[in-house]
């Protein structure tokens, strides 16, 4: 069986899986999702159907739970977000273009808790010692910035300036900007327009591969559990841990909610003692019955 080629359930018109996933594509852009979703669930659906034995159109349940488990690179948020990749993908093709949704049974990963994970200080240090380019800026950035990993790879040296970097494509799909690290604009000021982070072709990378080949690069230099997003995990906890309140942290990572704030932040053990030692001393004690 060719998995390039399928027939709609409609018609006897064979059409290639890559023109389905346009199809979605354009679906989606229709329905008001972000480019950057819209480029994520592309690249998530064209990777899974060139690993699946015969493509996305006849995919069993448990193949699909197999090519979730099969990096254990992976973090637990990336298998979620790729099962919910697949999820949205399946739903929208069941019934117009494929018969039957296998992702319907699929086994979902399980949501990580809201702990936070912050790289610890030895290994941003060994991170950023160890990599060169395009590691090196992009580390920078998510430490530094706090961009998620999707907004790492959209930035160019056009939108920095010594002030402010300005993001042209943050989470929602809306701009938006945070302030300049002195570290980052001595790093990107004398570069020339265009991406700060390309592939080592100079040609511009995508927050997947961000994720799948950061992964790659960690493991080689001895960093086998730091993944990006625990980079940004430190630049918010460090800010509370230097004394910001959290509501500062809250603007400074462009949360929308101060709750989604409080599970990248790590109260650290310091402010613990600090604020039970702070406690008022009572003077006198109660009477016993």
């Amino acid at each position: 069986m060719n998995k390039g080629l399928f027939t709609t359930i409609h018609s006897e018109q064979t059409v290639t899986m890559s023109d389905l996933i346009i199809a979605h594509a354009r679906h989606l852009g229709a329905a008001g999702k972000s480019p950057r979703t819209i480029n994520d669930r592309s690249s998530v659906m064209t990777r899974l159907h060139e690993a699946l034995p015969f493509g996305l159109a006849y995919a069993s349940t448990e193949e699909l739970e197999d090519w979730l488990q099969h990096d254990p690179g992976w973090s637990t948020w990336t298998k979620c977000t790729y099962a919910m990749h697949i999820r949205g993908f399946y739903r929208w093709a069941n019934g117009r273009y494929l018969q039957g949704d296998p992702s319907a049974e699929m086994v979902r990963p399980q949501t990580p808790s809201g702990v936070p994970n912050p790289v610890t200080d030895n290994e941003l240090a060994t991170a950023l010692r160890h990599s060169p380019e395009p590691w090196f800026t992009a580390i920078a950035l998510a430490a530094m910035a706090g961009l998620r990993v999707s907004e790492v790879a959209g930035v160019r040296r056009e939108h920095v300036s010594e002030h402010r970097i300005r993001i042209p494509r943050a989470k929602g799909g809306g701009t938006a900007s945070v302030d300049t690290h002195p570290m980052i604009w001595a790093l990107v000021r004398s570069r020339r327009a265009g991406p700060l982070v390309t592939r080592p072709d100079g040609t511009p990378v995508s927050g997947p591969w961000l994720s799948v080949k950061g992964r790659a690069h960690f493991d080689q230099i001895g960093l086998p559990d730091v993944h990006f997003h625990r980079f940004r995990h430190w630049f918010g906890t460090t800010l509370l841990d230097g004394g910001a309140d959290l509501r500062t942290v809250q603007e400074a990572m462009r949360h929308r909610s101060i709750t989604s704030t409080q599970g990248y932040t790590l109260v650290s053990g310091g402010q613990r003692r600090l604020a039970i030692r702070s406690l008022p001393t009572p003077t006198e004690h109660p009477e016993e019955n």
